[in-house]
């Protein structure tokens, strides 16, 4: 089953190597495929066993075990492999997550099995026992041919892999501020385990806890990603968290299926309970070719490409294909890229760094018609978020012209509409900023907070000293914001202590 442990055991060779390996393959590659592997480990002198933490990737796989010939400094040569490993139920409903819908009385419920043959179905009720309520969903996929460029257009255990078909219900007429237990799947196939959400509360009145990083990337490939997997895991077991926001930078696949399944995995833990709010970044877009398959709209052959920005290949291309098919939300902007939903008090605002912001772009109509028509009677608060940042005072990109447009453009925008906190990663750290405008520590000023610290591999570089920056560092952690109608507390934790490294409280 997906998340399953398995130790795999083996008797050490004499002479093996210091770059000896146990890979694991999908069951068709030939054995001479030594490099083909879909991951792998070393094996360390005189090792006998090792584990892995499974995912479902809906066929059989294969441990093999590759030592070098003449001394240690020639080819690859197969000495063991093990049994075909197959999936209990190569249907299994897995990658189970939530996302909000355009009203507070929806929820969209999302999966993945391999058959499309059934219609995906949701249960849900009021308690574990009764789940007396039912909906039938949607599903779809995509192929290596429906992304940009690259790599992604490419078949290969490195490269595209069948990426099982997404199934999604959304769930409607559900009260607020109300816990309900689901599963998913169909008889036939198998149903999910059973998880809970609580949906969102309709009015401004209560209070909001919601989680926020971005720049995460898979574990144990990324070291950060793990802890911060396990601290926001057992803080959403905790606390009645609303919902997560995750600002861009998700997976790190960059064209290779397979670790969209592991991330996905990976994430199901806190994503099957509470609603994962996604947002585009550079490593989920970016593109140089295939501008007719980008499901933004964006005109040109890679996008929104202009002298001054430093946009590149980073999605590997796949130009958002496999997000905008896995995670879903409000229809109220341009699907993933940008959009905004209302949480409590708070009104939070999705934007785009990967797309264009000038004045003259739809983006920047859209925001501009978002942001003048919140009532801040109802919230109060306004949250923004996009991946790059507006600011950082970290010295290792001195021509960040993508930085100064943003705040040439967009930092007007948001302080003539009153934005009180914006969120953005990228920068692979943590760093906040004093209440501001045009670099300048200001009362009625927006709150910048950078946090890009969840998993990929930190930052290491200098800092300018810059007078707006109130604290900064370089740790692996995630940040949590509570919010009423008076005050928004926003806390940022140390992975390897769990304790507030960083914290600050504005009020209205």
């Amino acid at each position: 089953m997906s998340s399953d442990q398995i130790e795999i055991k083996w008797k050490p060779i004499k002479a093996s190597c210091k770059d000896d390996f146990i890979g694991i393959y999908y069951a068709e590659v030939p054995l001479a495929a030594a490099c083909d592997y879909f991951d792998f480990e070393f094996a360390k002198y005189n090792q006998s066993t090792m584990s892995w933490h499974m995912i479902n990737l809906r066929r059989p796989l294969q441990f093999r075990y590759y030592s070098r010939d003449h001394t240690c400094s020639g080819n690859y040569s197969l000495i063991a492999v093990s049994p075909l490993v197959r999936p209990l139920n190569i249907n299994e409903p897995v990658h189970v997550h939530l996302a909000y819908g355009d009203r507070i009385d929806q929820m969209f419920v999302s999966y993945l099995t391999n058959s499309s043959q059934y219609i995906p179905q949701c249960q849900y009720g009021f308690s574990p026992s009764s789940l007396q309520f039912h909906r039938n969903g949607t599903t779809t996929t995509y192929t290596a041919s429906d992304m940009c460029e690259g790599k992604a257009n490419t078949w290969g255990p490195q490269a595209f892999i069948d990426p099982g078909y997404m199934h999604t219900i959304l769930l409607e007429d559900l009260r607020p501020s109300t816990t309900y237990y689901y599963r998913v799947g169909c008889d036939v196939h198998g149903w999910s385990s059973i998880h809970s959400f609580t949906n969102r509360p309709e009015s401004g009145d209560e209070a909001v806890t919601m989680i926020a990083y971005g720049d995460m990337g898979l574990s144990p490939v990324e070291p950060g990603a793990k802890s911060t997997i396990d601290r926001v895991t057992a803080r959403v077991r905790a606390t009645n968290m609303t919902c997560l926001l995750h600002i861009g930078d998700i997976s790190y696949a960059r064209g290779v299926g397979a670790l969209w399944d592991s991330f996905m995995t990976q994430i199901e833990p806190i994503a099957a309970h509470v609603p994962y709010m996604s947002g585009i970044g550079n490593h989920e877009y970016d593109h140089v070719l295939g501008g007719e398959k980008d499901p933004s709209g964006a005109s040109g052959p890679g996008g929104f490409r202009p002298e001054w920005g430093n946009y590149g290949y980073d999605s590997g291309g796949e130009c958002a294909v496999p997000m905008v098919r896995r995670f879903h939300s409000p229809s109220n902007g341009n699907g993933l890229f940008w959009y905004s939903f209302d949480v409590g008090p708070t009104h939070v605002v999705y934007y785009s760094t990967e797309h264009d912001f000038r004045h003259s772009s739809p983006q920047y109509a859209w925001l501009e018609k978002d942001l003048r028509s919140v009532n801040r009677t109802r919230t109060p608060w306004i949250i923004v978020g996009a991946h790059r940042p507006m600011y950082a005072s970290e010295t290792d990109e001195p021509d960040d012209f993508i930085k100064l447009m943003l705040q040439a453009y967009l930092e007007p925008l948001f302080y003539e509409y009153h934005v009180d906190l914006n969120l953005f990663a990228h920068k692979h750290s943590y760093e906040r900023t004093c209440a501001m405008y045009r670099e300048r520590c200001i009362d009625d000023g927006i709150t910048h907070v950078l946090i890009g610290m969840a998993g990929q591999d930190i930052d290491g570089g200098g800092y300018s000293g810059a007078e707006w920056s109130m604290y900064y560092d370089q740790e692996y952690g995630y940040t949590q914001i509570w919010a009423n109608r008076t005050y928004l507390h926003f806390t940022y934790y140390h992975n390897d202590d769990d304790k507030i490294a960083d914290q600050f409280v504005l009020k209205k």
